[in-house]
């Protein structure tokens, strides 16, 4: 009699895909959240591009680089969303092919003597769960196009990979960081006041003058890490010898630049400029290995006559304005440069 019941159940068991309709921002973006632990870092994928250029096999987090399978980046609210469907959708197929198994059983009587049963089946069918439909988050202001396969993606802060292919973009990266301390910078009359308000006024500078430090080595390491890729672009990079962290030594950097395409740092600044460029490049120095102390080596190298062995250097907005200023424009005629002799490869 319970036969078409096991049948039912057995039907019902087997694996199936759903088709399940998923929330998106209104520019077409897709939620998603980093499965790593030590991350948990949120983003945004453009739909078409998560189901045309990310592989099944792998999907890479914009902010740590973290690898793993395509279908693990769901965030707490879209698994939970997509639980509740499978649910719902178990409990009516169950439903229906229990109903069916009721409808098709006959009644079946048992003889037992001078007694006789009956017996037949029926089936009342259960409540089906509700649904909990998953929201798309907020748009974030901050979209990247990948260099290399072009994936769309977006986050909240700076991100370093592409979700799709991991391309670590160098000129993105830069970018990111010229825009960050611009805004830290603007930043900076808010936060001291903040700070005077919950701590002290002594605190509130001090925190504020060490952001405003901490800038410095920020620019110059985006700085240097931005040649670095640049120069590997180049069809002849592999033929000029480069030893240590030539890039943050700009006379040497200039004179490989040029050694390489005929163009150094001179084709985008003029000399005054680049006079500034290497003093605010030894006051960085200064700022990341002597606390700011200053000593003979910086006397000499930089020709600052504003300043004493034994002082400590003050990093101004300004200078730290100007340092962005400069190495954009040097970036700029760089990666332009390097466009250029790509295209006529």
């Amino acid at each position: 009699m319970f036969e078409e019941m096991m049948r039912a159940v057995k039907e019902v068991s087997k694996p199936r895909m759903l088709k399940v309709d998923v929330a998106l921002d209104d520019k077409g973006y897709y939620d998603r959240v980093c499965p790593s632990a030590k991350c948990g870092g949120e983003f945004k994928v453009h739909l078409d591009d998560w189901q045309e250029k990310v592989p099944d096999e792998r999907a890479f987090c914009p902010f740590c680089g973290h690898e793993a399978p395509g279908d693990g980046w769901d965030t707490p609210e879209q698994k939970e969303y997509f639980e509740s469907v499978a649910e719902a959708e178990m409990s009516r197929l169950l439903n229906d092919a229990l109903g069916r198994a009721a409808r098709r059983t006959r009644p079946k009587r048992i003889d037992g003597g001078l007694l006789g049963i009956t017996m037949s089946l029926s089936y009342k069918p259960g409540r089906i769960p509700p649904v909990i439909r998953a929201t798309a988050t907020d748009e974030l202001e901050q979209e990247f196009v990948c260099e290399e396969c072009e994936c769309r993606y977006a986050s909240l802060g700076a991100s370093f990979f592409c979700p799709a292919c991991g391309h670590n973009s160098a000129v993105s990266c830069f970018d990111n960081t010229i825009a960050t301390v611009r805004k830290t910078v603007g930043a900076l009359p808010t936060l001291r006041a903040s700070l005077e308000e919950s701590v002290d006024a002594d605190a509130a500078k001090d925190a504020v003058r060490q952001i405003q430090e901490d800038q410095l080595p920020r620019l110059v390491g985006a700085f240097e890490r931005l040649n670095e890729a640049l120069f590997e672009k180049l069809p002849n990079a592999s033929e000029i010898p480069r030893r240590g962290s030539l890039f943050q030594r700009l006379n040497d950097a200039s004179s490989i630049w040029k050694k390489a395409t005929g163009s150094g740092y001179d084709a985008f600044l003029s000399d005054a400029e680049l006079h500034r460029l290497r003093l605010l490049f030894e006051r960085r120095h200064v700022v990341g290995h002597r606390q700011g102390i200053i000593d003979e080596k910086y006397v000499t190298r930089s020709r600052d006559t504003g300043y004493q062995i034994g002082q400590r250097l003050v990093v101004r907005d300004e200078d730290v304005l100007e340092l962005a200023s400069l190495c954009e424009r040097i970036a700029s005629g760089l990666t332009a440069l390097t466009t250029r002799r790509d295209g006529e490869e």
